[in-house]
């Protein structure tokens, strides 16, 4: 009772524009509550209560965050989080990119005999920690939601419990992920004891106070293994084995959904930690030069090898895989160059946006055409796709298109911004080896238009699956948006360039 008395009581509290600041991730997770215990009361279908529970505690969870990026920075609980624009901005992505996935799973679940309610529920666990990792301002706390977030992610992988593509994909994740997350603790704690802190300001405020004298070898190690974990955790080379393998036994909808979602929260919180170890601040240029070679390297070879493997892929699952790969390697160059460009560190969100657009639309017509078993996604299953399905061939076109970079396109805006910011940076060599990787990928995202436009009907036709309402609606959606980003990208570079004041 005398260890209660020395409580702090406005700890225990919640100002109006703290509860305000926290809406969207309390949407979140009262509708996760809700979704258990609806589920685990069987008053209807078992679908309907957690699916219904799910879409309308995401899209209010958007809502209000989308509200909050009109409203100034709050801290939050004694600075290990912040509600800013650049927080806000990634919690839409992430719910914009849950609901999608949603919804183009309801059928595909039932065409799976996979239909539980707790997928829903592990989707918003899910979305709830990328939430939380883009928001969070100290590691422990970025930690904890990375594992809320990786948890939920691990199971949704091994969800087709009755396949062994699914199961060793679920293992081999749940081994490399968990090797990750202790390097990366394993790196915080070093932090913390060089620093005696494990708040991102702290850290960078011994980095300024030590600029003149360098820093000590314990805090040298410990940011090298937080970054080596982010490394892993973004699937760059020489840490993106796991990915392919992941990719391919995963559920399609789950697929598309960590190649969005979980690809923009690693980078989310990467770049909040890769900002406090002092690079373009001209605090320590020792760490400097060393975080710019490794990635620099690193960036070369994620772009050469995810490109050169991807053109080998035939199952598309796969190909896009190391296309993911391959695009890491071209966010990496945005994170190169931030400092030393006009726009900073506005395209690589730019290029996140455009990415999880284009990407998700792709995704969800894989998860409309996949047969039995996410069958039917070979290259030789899409010939004569434009005779079958003429409208699904027109999206994907569109979709590769702007993987590929092809105007007018959002991929071929966001790599604009990119390589531009790049050059202002002179990383001249840099843009050159992206934009001839770029060429490479043409290849191979082309190959699957000559496949639908361009071949016969194979003898042996995948049996034609009538396409959701809700998937329609999701690709049309991303479609417009791949599209008007192209066309129109002035919004979402005005867009970008706010959410990364912040930081």
């Amino acid at each position: 009772m005398e260890a209660l008395k020395t409580i702090r009581p406005e700890l225990l509290t919640l100002a109006p524009d703290q509860l305000r600041a926290l809406s969207p991730y309390l949407f979140v997770f009262a509708g996760t509550l809700l979704a258990i215990l609806f589920s685990a009361a069987r008053v209807v279908k078992s679908r309907w209560p957690a699916f219904l529970i799910f879409i309308v505690s995401s899209i209010i969870g958007t809502v209000a965050a989308l509200v909050l990026l009109r409203e100034p920075p709050t801290l939050l609980f004694n600075g290990m989080m912040s509600s800013d624009a650049y927080a806000n901005s990634f919690c839409v992505i992430f719910l914009v990119s849950a609901i999608v996935t949603a919804a183009s799973s309801l059928k595909y679940l039932d065409n799976e005999e996979l239909q539980q309610p707790e997928y829903y529920v592990l989707i918003l666990f899910s979305a709830l920690g990328m939430m939380l990792m883009a928001s969070a301002l100290d590691l422990i706390v970025m930690f904890i939601a990375f594992e809320l977030m990786s948890l939920a992610v691990y199971m949704l992988v091994g969800f087709r419990r009755n396949d062994r593509r699914s199961n060793e994909a679920a293992m081999k994740y749940f081994i490399l992920g968990s090797a990750a997350s202790a390097v990366l603790l394993y790196g915080v704690a070093l932090l913390y004891g060089a620093t005696g802190s494990t708040s991102i300001r702290g850290i960078f405020a011994y980095l300024q106070a030590a600029s003149g004298q360098g820093v000590t070898p314990v805090f040298a190690i410990g940011a090298w293994f937080a970054v080596l974990g982010f490394l892993f955790k973004i699937a760059v080379v020489p840490f993106h084995m796991w990915m392919p393998d992941v990719y391919e036994g995963a559920p399609v909808p789950v697929t598309g959904f960590m190649t969005t979602g979980l690809k923009a929260a690693a980078f989310a919180a990467f770049l909040r930690v890769f900002i406090a170890t002092g690079y373009g601040s001209g605090v320590s240029a020792v760490i400097q030069n060393h975080i710019h070679d490794i990635l620099w390297v690193s960036a070369v070879l994620t772009m050469v090898i995810g490109n050169v493997i991807a053109l080998t892929q035939t199952n598309l699952k796969r190909m896009l895989a190391y296309s993911s790969i391959a695009h890491s390697g071209y966010i990496l160059v945005g994170m190169i160059a931030g400092p030393l460009s006009e726009q900073g560190y506005a395209p690589v969100f730019m290029y996140l946006t455009a990415y999880a657009v284009m990407n998700l639309g792709a995704f969800v017509i894989l998860t409309s055409l996949a047969a039995r078993n996410d069958g039917g996604l070979n290259l030789h299953d899409f010939s004569g796709l434009s005779r079958r399905h003429p409208w699904l061939a027109f999206s994907l076109a569109i979709f590769m298109f702007s993987l590929a970079g092809i105007p007018p396109t959002a991929g071929f805006s966001a790599k604009y911004v990119l390589f531009y910011s790049a050059i202002q940076a002179n990383e001249i060599p840099l843009v050159v080896i992206s934009v001839l990787c770029s060429l490479i990928s043409v290849y191979y995202y082309l190959r699957v238009l000559v496949y639908m436009y361009m071949r016969d009907t194979p003898d042996e036709v995948p049996v034609r699956r009538r396409v959701s309402v809700w998937s329609a609606a999701a690709i049309a959606a991303m479609v417009i948006l791949t599209l008007q980003i192209g066309v129109l990208p002035a919004r979402i570079v005005a867009a970008a360039k706010k959410a990364v004041t912040s930081l």
